[in-house]
């Protein structure tokens, strides 16, 4: 009597446990492709280039002013002091953005009418009218040995 209680719990177990979410998604996907739509992921990633300073001197007696050179973010400024040549170069910060587009698939969500819900639990009441039967069955048999 305890061998046939032992194997309809784990027959009512086993059909009430299933597969995982994940393996039943999956299957669904195989199953029915029109489910995924592809999608691109935009990733902004910003790199920073930090303000670069230098300082030369050099002697030289033939400058006599101060010069001044600018381009976009450099500029370099040349002065002569008494008999030293000053060289002072700045660059100013700057920033990179970059954008990585990585391209994934979304999964399209349908929404069930109320009678695909209910025939998609049927299985599971099913599953538990058997496990009652079954229960009761073995309370029964047990009360009149």
């Amino acid at each position: 009597m305890k061998s046939i209680l032992k194997i309809s719990f784990l027959l009512v177990l086993s059909i009430q446990t299933g597969c995982s979410p994940v393996a039943r998604l999956n299957h669904l996907l195989t199953h029915h492709p029109e489910l995924k739509i592809p999608d691109t992921l935009v990733i902004s990633d910003t790199i920073a280039i930090p303000q670069v300073e230098t300082d030369t001197l050099i002697h030289l007696d033939s400058i006599q002013d101060t010069i001044i050179l600018q381009k976009e973010r450099l500029e370099i400024k040349i002065s002569r002091i008494h008999d030293t040549l000053y060289i002072r170069s700045k660059s100013k910060p700057d920033t990179i953005i970059v954008n990585n587009r990585i391209p994934v698939e979304r999964i399209k969500l349908v929404s069930q009418d109320k009678l695909d819900n209910l025939i998609s639990k049927i299985p599971w009441l099913i599953g538990g009218l058997i496990g009652l039967v079954v229960l009761i069955i073995v309370i029964v048999l047990k009360f009149f040995k």
